[in-house]
């Protein structure tokens, strides 16, 4: 356990359990920065900290049996007519008047902050 110290408020980390009191650790399984700093004091590097789902080992166990190409070539599909003489167009959408506001954070703590409505 481990009390770090933020922008603007403490945290408590648990790397052991890998979680930490401002819940981005907890929620993403990416360690957040007072994972990291807490990490770093113990001589843990940042990538071994994080889930085993993000290894590229994980990421082939779950799709291995998924992804099927498909057997038939594209040639000797049957589409009927109707389909293939369809026009598919995007939806239409209007932009707002006025010219586009920009939000420009200084922290990403803000830009959670300002995402929460605090």
């Amino acid at each position: 356990m481990f009390l770090v110290q933020g922008d603007t408020f403490e945290c408590m980390v648990d790397l052991v359990r890998r979680t930490c009191s401002c819940g981005k650790f907890d929620l993403m399984k990416i360690p957040c920065m007072h994972a990291i700093k807490a990490g770093f004091s113990v001589g843990k590097q940042a990538h071994t900290l994080t889930d085993d789902m993000y290894t590229t080992a994980s990421w082939r166990s779950v799709y291995e049996e998924c992804i099927n190409p498909i057997s038939v070539p594209e040639d000797s599909w049957i589409v009927p007519s109707h389909v293939e003489q369809s026009k598919v167009l995007p939806p239409e959408t209007r932009r707002a008047a006025g010219r586009r506001r920009k939000r420009i954070y200084e922290t990403l703590e803000d830009k959670i902050r300002f995402s929460q409505g605090t």
